[in-house]
């Protein structure tokens, strides 16, 4: 059988790009280099003062053609090469050239270009370079793609301690990324008051195996004071921080199914070239969607114990024992009952050092839709249930200085997870508790031994001595407290009425709901909707969820609440600007419009691509 036979195929959504592989001084006349791309061997050469060459070891007839380009090789394996993107910046008078080496990274090149575009890891993982934890937020900014289909993020505003090897002090970075394919973005940034242009940062990612890559790293500079070899060591301390997090990712391979991703403000560049690579339909170097959501756990009932006449503390293990999957503060657990029923109810203990264990109360509701009459009837020590995986949309805030916890009634469950977990951080918070009185408050004993000065009780106060006591605690507060609250529906607005009236920023506001705070409302202007994954449109018409219409023809989307509580629904926007009308999001991740939840959210443009 003719070689050809065997040639394996390029992924076709990669099989025209070009990518780097060299700099261009690697490759002196006479001489051979030989590189491995896309699982190919090639090998490149130039003959006097001709331009270079380069072809696919073993396979003469493959497609193989390179370009001199920034100072670097470029390689294409595809027929119909692409035009090689545009930087005449390059040539600008007073620029300098630093190639600043190979490196091979145990990863997945897109891990890369991901990282690359992430700026909210600067403070963790740069710390005192290009970020600190004393300045985490990420300003919003621009993501879009271009009629190139090249991924612009401009506006991107971020202080750095050090933002080159020339600073002298902290700086406020201006920065724009761009990436020109799938494995070769690029960086401009130009530090406050830099005239002249931006320092660009080349990443050119050459990716070997799916799972391993090569990363070319140079810069193109305005720096004349700097030697090359200061600005060679800072600029691969930068790359020698990120390889470790790198390599230990636990998928090697990008994960692109929008049920293992959380897009934020922070996260916009990344998530946006997530959603590009599921356009173009790659899969080299993709870890392969799961074909189901996480199962669920079964866990067997350790303990139970009453905390107040109507509110029931569950203590849930593992039945083999061991630990459980880790739950930050302010997680929440869906527990399935007998009938079908999905109830969502707060760890206790999520972040604590008990991580053998789920703690959950639940409190018996008189107008009980089922679910709290089960678990305090039917419910009993040595009994499975059928648990999700823990869930957070009600996450801390690190970069908060201060933190004020409003608690009503049930509502302490997560916010006890919360107090225990800044106190253990030595970080400034107050607790504040109310209750209808004395005999309602669950975990007294907790409270007063474990957060004795910082917890206040508010008991038997009548709504208007609970709104003015609302009222005056956020007052009290500074421009960069956080709060918290979860409990009962009224509380939860009183606050929100209270902190809007005194301009309380809405990302400081932070509510947990597990009902709709209302009547679900399901008018408005009719929408065509589109399924990214089949190219499927519909339209949903006015007095209709996007999930009934779904379901109408066909296509299953998992849902527990149906109010826009729980999360469960929640999908990733790939095009349109959606009417969030839930509780699940925050303000800043609404704004965002990067997922919404659509049992109970349409659109306020005339259509809407959701990734499904």
């Amino acid at each position: 059988m003719p070689e050809l036979q065997h040639r394996p195929v390029i992924d076709p959504a990669i099989e025209n790009d070009w990518f780097a592989v060299a700099r261009c001084d690697d490759l002196q006349g006479g001489q051979v280099l030989r590189r491995r791309l896309l699982q190919r061997e090639i090998e490149l050469r130039r003959s006097g003062a001709a331009g270079p060459a380069a072809s696919v070891v073993g396979d003469a007839d493959a497609p193989c053609a390179v370009r001199e380009h920034c100072g670097h090789l470029f390689v294409c394996l595809g027929a119909e090469p692409k035009a090689l993107f545009a930087l005449p910046e390059f040539d600008q008078a007073g620029r300098r050239f630093l190639y600043m080496g190979a490196i091979g990274v145990h990863t997945g090149g897109l891990r890369v270009v991901e990282n690359f575009l992430d700026m909210a890891h600067f403070p963790f993982v740069h710390a005192h370079i290009l970020g600190s934890e004393d300045s985490t937020e990420v300003r919003p900014y621009e993501v879009e793609l271009d009629a190139r289909n090249e991924l612009w993020a401009r506006g991107c505003r971020f202080v750095q301690p050090m933002a080159s090897a020339a600073s002298d002090g902290q700086a406020d970075v201006d920065y724009v990324y761009r990436v020109v394919n799938p494995f070769s973005p690029l960086l401009y940034k130009a530090p406050a008051g830099h005239a002249g242009g931006s320092d660009i940062i080349f990443l050119f990612v050459q990716p070997t195996e799916e799972d391993r890559c090569i990363v070319h790293f140079s810069i193109s500079l305005f720096d004349a004071a700097s030697s090359g070899s200061e600005i060679l060591a800072f600029q691969q301390t930068i790359l020698g921080q990120d390889k470790p997090i790198l390599e230990n990712h636990v998928y090697k391979r990008l994960p692109l199914d929008a049920r293992l991703e959380v897009p934020s403000q922070a996260d916009a560049g990344s998530s946006t070239y997530r959603r590009w690579l599921r356009r173009i339909g790659l899969r080299w170097g993709v870890e392969p969607a799961p074909d189901a959501a996480p199962e669920a756990l079964q866990l067997v009932v350790a303990d139970r114990r009453p905390l107040t006449d109507d509110i029931v503390a569950f203590v849930l293990r593992s039945p083999a024992g061991g630990p459980l999957p880790p739950a930050a503060p302010g997680a929440h657990l869906d527990v399935h009952l007998d009938g079908g029923l999905v109830r969502q109810y707060s760890l206790c203990n999520a972040g604590s050092d008990e991580d053998d264990v789920y703690a959950i109360a639940v409190k018996r509701e008189p107008q009980s839709r089922g679910g709290s009459r089960l678990m305090h009837e039917g419910v009993r020590v040595g009994d499975l249930l059928r648990v999700g995986m823990p869930k957070n949309n009600f996450r801390q805030d690190r970069s908060a200085t201060r933190s004020l916890l409003l608690a009503g009634g049930i509502g302490i469950t997560p916010l006890i997870s919360m107090a225990r977990a800044l106190r253990a951080r030595s970080q400034a918070f107050h607790l504040h508790y109310f209750c209808r009185s004395d005999a309602q408050v669950a975990f007294r004993e907790e409270l007063d031994r474990e957060l004795a000065g910082q917890w206040t009780l508010h008991a038997g106060l009548t709504p208007e001595e609970t709104r003015s006591r609302v009222d005056g605690l956020l007052h009290a507060e500074g421009p960069a407290t956080h709060c918290y609250s979860c409990g009962p529906t009224p509380l939860m607005q009183l606050v929100e009425t209270c902190a809007n009236g005194q301009g309380w920023d809405a990302k400081r506001l932070h509510f947990e709901y597990f009902r709709s705070a209302g009547p679900v409302e399901t008018g408005g202007a009719p929408f065509e909707l589109t399924l990214a994954r089949s190219g499927r449109s519909v339209l949903v018409p006015s007095g209709q969820s996007i999930v009934d219409v779904l379901r109408s023809i066909d296509v299953a989307v998992e849902t527990n609440c149906e109010q826009g509580v729980c999360g469960t629904c929640l999908c990733t926007v790939v095009d349109g600007t959606p009417d969030h009308r839930d509780q699940y999001l925050s303000a800043g991740e609404k704004a965002s419009n990067l997922q919404m939840l659509p049992c109970v959210s349409r659109s306020r443009t005339p259509s809407l691509t959701i990734d499904l």
